[in-house]
């Protein structure tokens, strides 16, 4: 190989090039290498730090009709937090959305703020379940 093309994608990324057949199968094993690296990367020191920063905090993944129950909202308000306003982030498993438990409490607990600068899901909405007793 007379050029190093996995270099030379990360340096030019806009670059348009032509390539030999074998000179694609070893950039792609050198970035498989890379990529392999790179959980470890990530997580040396980080586990420990987030476990004894939160550890009863729940891991969970919830459906969309949990979401809906426990936020009080109907399916478009889900799909408009997700899409336009960036307030919801699912994770796709097996065909099917998911919401993380960490993007609901903080809306839940009025991290989460709109344009304006005001939570999204705050206190009132929360006293207002509670006195209904729901």
């Amino acid at each position: 190989m007379g050029i190093d093309i996995y270099s030379l994608a990360l340096d030019y990324p806009d670059t348009i090039i032509q390539v030999k057949a074998s000179d694609l199968v070893e950039a792609a094993r050198v970035f498989i290498e890379d990529l392999a690296l790179i959980p470890e990367r990530e997580t040396r020191g980080r586990k420990k730090t987030n476990e004894t920063i939160d550890p009863d905090k729940p891991k969970t993944l919830l459906t969309k009709r949990e979401v809906m129950k426990l936020l009080r909202v109907g399916e478009t308000t889900l799909w408009r937090w997700a899409t336009k306003y960036d307030y919801l982030h699912p994770v796709m498993i097996g065909g099917e959305r998911r919401w993380r438990w960490k993007d609901i409490s903080a809306i839940i607990e009025g991290d989460v703020t709109d344009y304006y600068g005001k939570p999204v899901w705050g206190s009132e909405k929360m006293a207002s379940t509670i006195k209904k007793g729901k």
